[in-house]
C-alpha cells in the first residue's frame, strides 16, 4: 500500500484561545538554542515573542499561543537550514512538560500513553492538534495544525516538521529503543526540507496526502515505557485532568461561549439567546466578556473565521458552500465579512495557504 488513506480532520474543533497566557515558555527558549547551536542571532524570536532572553529561559514565565506562533513565524523568516524545524523538535524533552510529560513516562504501555497524550495536550499550549486513529497493523498519529491568519504555507510545514521532531524525540524517550516510524505523510509538494526529515530517519515519505501522518507499527503500542508505574501513572493522571479543569476556568466565560458556538456554529445565537442558554442576563454577558477584554462579536468573529480558515484550507468546497455551512445566508456577506476578519478575500486566503511544488 503506498497511500496513507486517513481523512482530514472535522472543522468543527474546539476553538483556540490565542492571547491567554497560561503556558511555559520553554518552546522559545528551544527555538533560541537550536539558532544559537547554528551559529544565528535569535534576536528577532524574542522580539516577536516580546520576551527578553532572561523571560524565555525563567520557568515563571507564561506565554500565550499567539506569542510562541509569532516566535516561529520569525524563524521562517531567517536564513535557517532545511532541518532546523524538525531538529528543533528533537531537543525537546518530555520532562520539559512537567505533570503533563510525566504522566506519559509513567504510562503502564504505550497504548495508554497515546490516549493521554490527545487526552491532556491542551496542557502543553500547542498550536496544532494531534490525533490518532489506527488501519490494521499501522498506527497513524496526525498532525493538524491550527487555522489563523498568520499560518502560511511556509509556517504551516514548519510546525509540521517541528512537531514530526517532537513525536520522534518522545518516541524514543518513552522507548528507551531504537524507534523509527513506519513512514511519514505530509499535505503539501515535495520539499527539501521533509526529504531531509526522512533520510535522517531512513523511512519513506508521502508528499501530498489527506493529512500529516506520522505512521508507527501497531506492535509498538504493548511496549512499556521505560519508567511505566501504574500507581504513580493514576496519580499524575489525575493531577493533569485538574490543571487541565484549571485552564479551562482560565479562558472564562470567553471560552465557555465559543466552545458552546463551535459545537453549531451554523447557527449561532444572539447574545440574548446564549445569555438565556447559560442562566444568565445579557447584561451580565457583556459585562463579564468586557472585564475578559472582548466581547460576543468578537467570539462570534473568533469562531467563524477559523472554522472559514480551515474549510478553505482542507477542503475544495467552493465559497458558497462555507458561507452557508458557517451561518451567512448570502456569501457576499461572507466575503465581506471574511475580508474584515483577514484582510483578504476566501480565494485570496485559500491560494495564500496552498503551497506551489517548488522542489525546495
Amino acid at each position: 500500500m503506498n497511500e496513507l488513506q486517513i481523512p482530514r480532520n472535522n472543522a468543527t474543533a474546539s476553538p483556540v484561545q490565542w492571547n491567554l497566557r497560561m503556558y511555559p515558555a520553554t518552546p522559545v527558549a528551544l527555538l533560541h538554542d537550536a539558532l544559537a547551536e547554528d551559529g544565528i542571532d535569535s534576536a528577532p524570536v524574542l522580539v516577536a515573542a516580546g520576551l527578553s532572553l532572561a523571560q524565555a529561559l525563567s520557568p515563571e514565565t507564561r506565554i500565550s499561543r499567539h506569542q510562541l506562533l509569532a516566535a516561529c513565524k520569525a524563524v521562517t523568516g531567517m536564513d535557517v537550514k532545511p532541518s532546523f524545524a524538525f531538529r528543533s523538535g528533537l531537543r525537546t524533552r518530555l520532562t520539559y512538560f512537567g505533570m503533563y510529560g510525566f504522566a506519559l513516562m509513567s504510562a503502564p504501555d504505550m497504548r495508554t500513553m497515546l490516549q493521554v497524550s490527545i487526552e491532556q495536550q491542551g496542557l502543553t499550549g500547542p498550536l496544532v492538534r494531534v490525533w490518532a486513529q489506527r488501519r490494521g497493523s499501522e498506527v497513524a498519529i496526525g498532525i493538524d495544525p491550527f487555522s489563523h491568519l498568520e499560518i502560511d504555507a511556509r509556517l504551516y510545514r514548519f510546525l509540521v516538521e517541528l512537531h514530526f521532531g517532537i513525536l520522534q524525540r518522545g518516541w524514543c524517550d518513552l522507548t528507551g529503543a531504537d524507534f523509527t516510524p513506519f513512514r511519514l505523510g505530509v499535505t503539501f509538494p515535495r520539499c527539501a526540507s521533509m526529504q531531509e526529515v526522512a533520510a535522517s530517519l531512513g523511512v519513506e515519505v508521502l508528499f501530498a496526502q489527506q493529512a500529516n501522518i506520522f505512521g508507527l507499527d501497531a506492535s509498538w503500542l504493548d511496549m512499556r515505557p521505560q519508567f511505566g508505574n501504574l500507581i504513580a501513572h493514576t496519580s499524575v493522571r489525575e493531577v493533569c485532568a485538574k490543571l487541565a479543569a484549571q485552564l479551562q476556568e482560565q479562558s472564562g466565560l470567553a471560552g465557555r461561549i465559543g466552545k458552546s458556538m463551535v459545537t453549531d456554529y451554523g447557527r449561532i445565537p444572539g447574545i440574548g439567546g446564549m445569555a438565556a442558554a447559560l442562566g444568565m442576563s445579557e447584561r451580565e454577558v457583556r459585562r463579564k466578556l468586557r472585564a475578559e477584554g472582548t466581547s460576543y462579536r468578537e467570539i462570534c468573529d473568533d469562531v467563524r473565521s477559523q472554522v472559514a480558515m480551515k474549510y478553505l484550507r482542507d477542503t475544495a468546497l467552493p465559497v458558497e458552500a462555507i458561507a452557508a455551512a458557517i451561518g451567512f445566508d448570502d456569501a457576499a456577506n461572507f466575503r465581506r465579512a471574511f475580508r474584515r476578519w483577514t484582510g483578504e478575500s476566501p480565494v485570496e486566503y485559500r491560494n495564500s495557504i496552498t503551497p506551489s511544488d517548488t522542489g525546495l
